[in-house]
């Protein structure tokens, strides 16, 4: 592990640890003061959706030209989904430069506002629809099936190598699950999702800096049968 990997960690957990003693010991700061929109809680999601993004966009670019287009797809649609996410989070910028939310998405966004996750439509929250459910299954195919075929099927390791899946590490599985449970039975209110958030994108971050196959982005490597007996170690 390296000593940015460290830092991040350590930042990480010193901002879960001081979340989760607030909110057992003073849940009105917690909630009004220490994940409230646009603190720095939010703030630092944020960042580390942009920061993600950008190490994709950068990788995509050096690799633009010794790559397959699935590979560079890939690898440009992850950065385009984390800065949706983040896009997400601060509303697309709304309260940052004051904009009006737009009738039809007031009417239908729970909260008044400018972004897609609080959509109410027919009655059914886009957010639990989605963003819940939907992601919740996307992470278990990512952080449990994906692994364990990778580990187990060489041929399978070397199509996800082609396709540019960055894979974590068994220790970065650990950390995700540790995260989902922690913020999900330890925090002493109602809101966690913020606390839970910001300790995700972190590690998602330190995930993507040096990822179990991190040598596809490696641009002297070539990726396919050449990786395909290390991709199955």
């Amino acid at each position: 592990m390296s000593l940015l990997e460290k830092i991040l960690l350590a930042l990480a957990a010193l901002i879960g640890v001081v979340g989760l003693i607030l909110s057992h010991v003073a849940p009105e700061f917690y909630m009004e003061r220490y994940v409230i929109e646009d603190g720095f809680v939010e703030w630092l999601t944020v960042v580390a959706l942009v920061a993600s993004a950008v190490l994709m966009l950068r990788r995509a670019w050096a690799l633009r030209k010794v790559r397959t287009p699935w590979f560079l797809f890939v690898t440009v649609m992850a950065a385009a989904v984390f800065l949706f996410g983040a896009g997400e989070e601060i509303s697309w910028g709304q309260r940052l430069f004051s904009v009006e939310t737009p009738e039809w998405l007031a009417e239908h966004n729970k909260q008044s506002e400018m972004n897609l996750h609080n959509l109410v439509i027919g009655g059914h929250s886009i957010n639990k629809l989605v963003f819940s459910k939907g992601l919740g299954i996307v992470l278990l195919i990512y952080l449990i099936v994906l692994p364990l075929l990778y580990q187990k099927n060489a041929a399978c390791a070397s199509r996800l190598d082609r396709l540019g899946v960055p894979m974590p590490r068994t220790w970065h599985v650990v950390v995700w699950i540790a995260v989902l449970v922690l913020t999900e039975v330890a925090v002493g209110t109602s809101k966690r999702g913020e606390l839970r958030e910001v300790l995700l994108t972190a590690i998602l971050f330190v995930q993507l800096l040096r990822p179990l196959n991190g040598w596809i982005y490696d641009v002297t490597r070539r990726v396919g049968e050449d990786t395909l007996k290390e991709s199955a170690r």
